[in-house]
């Protein structure tokens, strides 16, 4: 039963994002924006390569998406622009840093959570000392980098290539194996 719901929320959490992105994010400037999307799908397949043969998480077959890595295309073409899109355009760019901070905070509370009900429906599963702390980490390193590299594009890939670096060595990802 759970893990019917979990099929459900996977369209549940597309549709809401797309909505939220197309009723509330800045489409008059969407130009604006996509540098910094295409910078997070390309970061987020540089990950998926390097973990493709030592998974930290996957994503199971639902009734909608029948496999890991359609789930992670749809994740990255689907969910990515709309949360990139609706984050940059209603960020707080004028605003003091305890504002800012309070909407990165929630951005991250809100994503954290809903990976956790995909964990507990069992639609995510976190593999090789991967875990939610771990998951609620890279919430926050990525929504920081959206910002960033919506300013200082050098300064993101630098953040993400020490951050690549540090998934690397700490979970001992096997690149030297990879094709």
């Amino acid at each position: 039963m759970l893990h019917i719901i979990g099929s459900y929320m996977t369209l549940v959490v597309a549709f809401l994002t797309i909505f939220a992105a197309w009723r509330f994010g800045d489409w008059r400037d969407w130009r604006k924006y996509y540098p910094t999307i295409l910078f997070t799908v390309i970061v987020n397949f540089l990950i998926t390569i390097l973990t493709y043969n030592h998974s930290l998480w996957h994503f199971e077959k639902t009734l909608f998406i029948p496999n890991h890595v359609l789930a992670d295309i749809f994740i990255k073409f689907l969910n990515y622009p709309a949360i990139v899109l609706l984050y940059l355009s209603r960020y707080p760019y004028n605003s003091r840093l305890p504002r800012q901070l309070t909407y990165l905070i929630s951005w991250v509370v809100v994503f954290s959570l809903i990976e956790w009900m995909f964990v507990c429906t069992k639609i995510t599963t976190y593999h090789n000392g991967w875990n939610i702390w771990w998951s609620i980490v890279v919430w926050v390193f990525m929504f920081i980098g959206f910002r960033i590299h919506h300013t200082r594009p050098l300064w993101a890939w630098l953040l993400c290539f020490v951050g690549t670096a540090f998934l690397v060595f700490y979970f001992h990802l096997p690149i030297t194996k990879l094709k």
